[in-house]
């Protein structure tokens, strides 16, 4: 079987793989029922492992054209054998009861799976085909072999200290001086986040955020019953002049920012706002939050210090997670607090949580530590730019006027604003019968009818060729919405 690999690109072989075989199935060359070849003779004859050919047949099976039978091997089935969704007749209702909760409308994964045809932009995470997973089985493996009775052991529920210490050591190469002592090791950044909230806030505090701003800290604050204010921001992050009044009047215990390619709106705050926040919260004694969850995923301009970097000791709390960059079941964020506020988190998080999964830990350490992680960040940084890019381009050509866009210099996501005539409400349907959809403004403001205009769009899930075609669904959706 003929299948040229391109060992230089940054497709990994297992889509490679995958890509020639659908070509091959689709184009005719196999028929119905034909038994493709196993995956150990694959895998030796494309000098490959056979996990990744393992990985192209998952993959090839979980799009309907193969059929595995265990003890016979793959076998083709024709996509038209299979029951095929069909594309929503224009007059056919937007489903709205299943899909627009606060999950679907932000990840876009309702409580049934959208619909083949439906151009997604409304995850908040990055794409798992980047993942290279090649590299973390071989990690993984060696873990297994070597270490498994320690791996499979719940472990300190701190985390695991050699992961801890690596952490602080990057952290303090990138500006942030940091000990192994100061890394906990959480289930995610949103874990982190929970375990600040309930730590340092009681119900009736006051909580300043920037807006629009990450849903599930609101949620957070909300479920905790925390008052929430907040303070506008536009591209150069948040609004710090207007934080004096703010304090002033609702003496906040703490501000929560997202600094860096903030989420929804992808905007960095400036080096003076970030001096100016900085000064205002020491002045009153408030606790910053930093949610870095994305900050290595820079495309282009220069990087911005850390909050937590420029601060004085106790002033800045700071979050971050590897779900982003890597996997999103991956679960493993951390946070770097001082000493007194680390044991009140630590404490918490024993009660809590007991401890984050030690085998992944172990895996994620050893694989930053031989240098993958960077290598990672490198490649996720180049195919992440070039959708980036792809969504840019399509939204000059094809968005309609009255609509603004800002290109973000890193991150996952485009914010777009519609004219004041056009609601994400009113767009959220008609975009569904084009098979699109996206992750509505409402969702990140305090009050959500600020959000009415807005929208969130995710361009690292999707390959350039998909935001190319769903860009242009989106804009003839907002072009017939305008129209009525």
């Amino acid at each position: 079987m003929h299948i040229p690999l391109d060992r230089q690109q940054d497709i990994p072989l297992y889509l490679q793989i995958e890509e020639a075989l659908r070509r091959a199935i689709l184009g005719g060359t196999f028929a119905d029922g034909d038994k493709l070849p196993s995956t150990r003779s694959l895998a030796a004859e494309l000098s490959v492992s056979r996990l990744t050919v393992e990985s192209a047949y998952a993959e090839l099976t979980a799009k309907g054209l193969l059929q595995q039978r265990r003890g016979s091997g793959a076998y083709v089935r024709h996509l038209q054998l299979a029951p095929m969704q069909q594309r929503p007749a224009s007059s056919e209702l937007f489903p709205a009861d299943r899909f627009t909760t606060t999950t679907s409308r932000l990840d876009g994964y309702p409580d049934i799976p959208l619909p083949e045809h439906i151009v997604n932009f409304a995850a908040g995470v990055g794409s798992p085909k980047v993942f290279p997973l090649e590299a973390f089985r071989k990690i993984l493996l060696s873990i297994l072999s070597r270490h498994a009775e320690e791996a499979f052991s719940y472990g300190d529920y701190c985390g695991y200290y050699p992961l801890r210490d690596t952490l602080s050591r990057i952290l303090t190469a990138q500006g942030i001086p940091t000990r192994a002592e100061q890394v906990l090791i959480t289930n995610g950044s949103q874990h982190a986040i929970s375990l600040i909230f309930q730590t340092l806030l009681r119900p009736g505090d006051t909580v300043i955020v920037e807006e629009p701003t990450y849903a599930e800290a609101l949620g957070l604050l909300r479920l905790h019953q925390i008052n929430i204010v907040p303070v506008p921001s536009d591209r150069h992050g948040m609004c710090v002049e207007q934080l004096p009044e703010l304090i002033a009047r609702h003496q906040p215990k703490m501000i929560y920012t997202i600094p860096n390619f903030n989420n929804p709106t992808g905007r960095c705050m400036s080096e003076a706002r970030r001096s100016r926040l900085l000064a205002l919260a020491q002045q009153a004694g408030i606790v910053i939050l930093e949610d870095d969850f994305v900050g290595d995923l820079r495309y282009n301009g220069k990087s911005l210090p850390s909050l937590r970097a420029m601060a004085p000791a106790g002033t800045v709390i700071y979050v971050s997670t590897f779900s982003k960059m890597l996997l999103p079941s991956m679960r493993i964020g951390y946070l770097v607090a001082d000493s007194e506020q680390y044991l009140q988190f630590s404490r918490l998080k024993h009660v809590d949580s007991f401890t984050s999964s030690n085998l992944i830990q172990r895996a994620l350490d050893a694989f930053v530590t031989v240098g993958s992680y960077d290598k990672q960040l490198r490649r996720a940084g180049r195919i992440y730019r070039q959708h980036r890019d792809a969504m840019v381009a399509a939204l000059s050509e094809h968005l309609p006027p009255g609509c603004r866009f800002e290109i973000p210099a890193g991150g996952l996501f485009i914010w777009l604003e519609l004219p004041p005539a056009v609601s994400t409400t009113t767009l959220m349907p008609i975009a569904w019968q084009q098979g699109v959809t996206f992750a509505r403004g409402e969702c990140f403001y305090v009050e959500e009818q600020h959000g009415a205009h807005g929208l969130r769009l995710n361009f690292a899930a999707n390959t350039p060729e998909l935001i190319t075609e769903g860009i242009a669904r989106l804009c003839r959706a907002i072009v017939e919405v305008m129209g009525n």
